[in-house]
């Protein structure tokens, strides 16, 4: 998922052990999520929202990312088929 996380913490002038601290998690969380290795839990995603005064949507862009396009693709091999919508 893409994020303006990294911008937002060096904006406020918080390392990613100070930001983990903040919001219960770790520094290598924190990288993960700047990363986007990592998807954070909506409550985590909250949680760093409120340190920076915004809302989760200004944060975290919800479109699809990378690593979900390659999942769906893994499974549509996997099963043959692709998920239809109801």
């Amino acid at each position: 998922m893409k994020n303006r996380l990294k911008k937002l913490r060096e904006e406020k002038g918080l390392t990613q052990s100070q930001l983990g601290e903040m919001v219960g998690a770790s520094r290598q969380a924190i990288h993960a999520i700047e990363t986007e290795k990592y998807e954070p839990s909506i409550w985590l995603a909250y949680d760093i929202a409120r340190i920076f005064g915004c809302r989760i949507e200004e944060v975290f862009m919800f479109e699809e990312s990378e690593r979900k396009a390659r999942t769906e693709k893994s499974r549509r091999c996997s099963y043959g088929h692709t998920k239809t919508a109801v």
